[in-house]
C-alpha cells in the first residue's frame, strides 16, 4: 500500500472528510427518520428498532477486539499483506461465536419465522463487521476521502433501503430486516472497494498472530460496559422518577449526546493514527504523548461544553418545528445527559493512550473503576432527589481527569520500568 501523498496528510485536508462523513450521516439519518416514521405503523417500527438494536453485535462484541487490533497496528505494520490475512482468518474464525449470539438474539422475534429471522440478522451482522474492518484499515491508512466513501454508501442504504424496501412491497413482514441486510451488503461491497492493496516486505506466507489482549474476553467486556454506560442514565431515571421523565430524558438524550459523541469520534479519527504512529524509545517520547493526548482531550471537552450550551440555547426554538410541544419539558435534561456523555466521551482518550503504550490489557481497571463510580454515583444522587441527580450529570465531566487520566498515566509510563514487547509484523 502506498503511502499517503503530502497533500493527503495536510490537517485540512484530513479533517474536511472526517466531518463530512459525519455531517452526511447525521443528515441521512434526519431524513431517515421523517421517511420511516410516514410510512411504518408504530408496530413495525418496534420490530425494526429492535433488529436495528442487535446488528452491530459483530461489530461492537464479536469482532471489537480484531477491529481494535487493526486500529492500533495497521499503520505501523511493516507486512500489511500478512496483517490482513490474519484480520481474515480471525474474522471467520469467530463467526460461530456471531452466529450463537444472533441465534439468541432473533428469539425476540419469536418462533414462527425464527430461521429467515436468524438467517438476516447473522448476515446483516457479519457483513457490517467487515465493513467495520475495512474502514478501520482505512482510518488507521489516514485515507479519510475513501472512508467518507463507505460512510456515505452506509448511511444512505441504513436510512433508505429498509423503508424503501418495505414501501416496494406493500409492508411485507420481511422487507424491513432484508433492507438492513441488503445496508450491510452495500456496505461491505463499498468497504472492500475502497481497500488498497496491502503491501508485503516479506516472502513469507506466514501471518502475525493475533496477540492475546485483542482474541481474548477484554474488549467485549469493555464494549458491554461502553453499552451500559451510554444508557445508564435513562435506566436510573426510570426507576427513580417514572416513565414520563424517561421519556423526558430519552429524547434530550437522543440530542444532546449526538454533541460529544459525534466531536469526539472526529477528534479520534483525526489525532488517532498520529497516537499510535508516535515512537516510544525514551521517557520524554512518552511525556510527550502523554500531552498530546490531554491538549485533544482537553480541546474536545471545551469544544464539547460550548455547543451543548449552545444546544440548550437555540433549544426553545426548536420546540415546534423540530421537537414536539409536550417533549418541552425534555428540554431541562439537556445539559445533564450531554455532561454524562461528555464523561463517557473523554475517557475513549485515554483508552487511546493506553493502546498507543502497549498497555491494553490496563484497560479494563481503568474504564471498569470510572463506569463504577459513575454508576454508584447517579444511583446515589437519583436517590436523594431529582435536582441532585441533575446536579452529578452536570460534574460528572471532571471524574475522566480525577479517574481515566492518573490511572491511565501510571500504566502507561509502566513502560519505563517493564518494556512490552514489540507488534507482530
Amino acid at each position: 500500500m502506498t503511502a499517503p501523498s503530502k497533500a493527503s496528510r495536510l490537517p485540512h485536508s484530513r479533517l474536511l472528510p472526517i466531518a463530512a462523513s459525519h455531517a452526511f450521516g447525521l443528515l441521512c439519518g434526519v431524513a431517515g427518520v421523517k421517511l420511516t416514521s410516514t410510512l411504518l405503523p408504530p408496530a413495525d417500527m418496534g420490530r425494526l428498532g429492535v433488529f436495528l438494536s442487535f446488528a452491530p453485535l459483530g461489530m461492537w462484541v464479536v469482532h471489537i477486539g480484531l477491529i481494535k487490533f487493526i486500529t492500533r497496528h495497521w499503520a505501523g505494520a511493516t507486512d500489511q499483506a500478512a496483517l490482513r490475512r490474519t484480520r481474515t482468518a480471525a474474522f471467520f474464525r469467530l463467526l460461530p461465536w456471531l452466529a450463537g449470539a444472533t441465534a439468541a438474539a432473533a428469539l425476540s422475534f419469536g418462533l414462527a419465522n425464527w430461521p429467515a429471522n436468524f438467517a438476516l440478522l447473522f448476515t446483516t451482522a457479519a457483513l457490517l463487521s467487515w465493513s467495520a474492518l475495512a474502514q478501520a484499515e482505512l482510518q488507521a491508512a489516514q485515507l479519510h476521502w475513501r472512508d467518507f466513501a463507505v460512510s456515505a454508501t452506509a448511511s444512505l442504504s441504513r436510512s433508505f433501503l429498509p423503508a424503501g424496501l418495505y414501501w416496494f412491497t406493500d409492508g411485507a413482514s420481511w422487507s424491513l430486516f432484508a433492507g438492513l441486510a441488503l445496508h450491510g451488503l452495500a456496505a461491505a461491497v463499498a468497504g472492500q472497494l475502497a481497500l488498497r492493496p496491502a503491501r508485503s516486505t516479506s516472502d513469507s506466507n506466514t501471518a502475525p498472530a493475533l496477540e492475546n489482549a485483542y482474541a481474548g474476553p477484554l474488549f467485549v467486556v469493555l464494549s458491554l460496559n461502553g453499552w451500559v454506560m451510554s444508557g445508564l442514565q435513562r435506566w436510573v431515571t426510570a426507576a427513580f422518577f417514572g416513565a414520563e421523565k424517561a421519556g423526558y430524558v430519552t429524547l434530550a438524550s437522543n440530542l444532546a449526546t449526538l454533541v460529544p459523541a459525534i466531536l469526539g469520534t472526529i477528534f479520534l479519527q483525526y489525532f488517532q493514527p498520529g497516537f499510535f504512529a508516535a515512537t516510544l524509545t525514551s521517557d520524554a517520547d512518552r511525556h510527550a504523548l502523554a500531552r498530546r493526548i490531554d491538549r485533544a482531550a482537553f480541546t474536545h471537552g471545551a469544544c464539547a461544553i460550548g455547543a451543548l450550551l449552545a444546544l440548550r440555547f437555540i433549544a426553545p426554538f426548536l420546540v415546534g418545528p423540530i421537537i414536539g410541544e409536550s417533549y418541552r419539558a425534555a428540554l431541562g435534561y439537556l445539559l445533564p445527559t450531554g455532561c454524562a456523555m461528555l464523561a463517557l466521551v473523554t475517557g475513549w482518550f485515554y483508552h487511546s493512550l493506553l493502546l498507543a503504550g502497549r498497555r491494553e490489557a490496563a484497560c479494563s481497571y481503568v474504564e471498569l473503576t470510572a463506569a463504577a463510580v459513575i454508576l454508584l454515583g447517579s444511583v446515589a444522587a437519583a436517590a436523594v432527589n431529582r435536582t441532585c441527580w441533575e446536579t452529578w450529570c452536570m460534574v460528572t465531566p471532571l471524574l475522566p481527569w480525577l479517574i481515566n487520566r492518573p490511572l491511565a498515566r501510571r500504566y502507561f509510563f509502566m513502560m519505563a520500568a517493564a518494556p512490552a514487547p514489540a507488534p507482530a509484523r
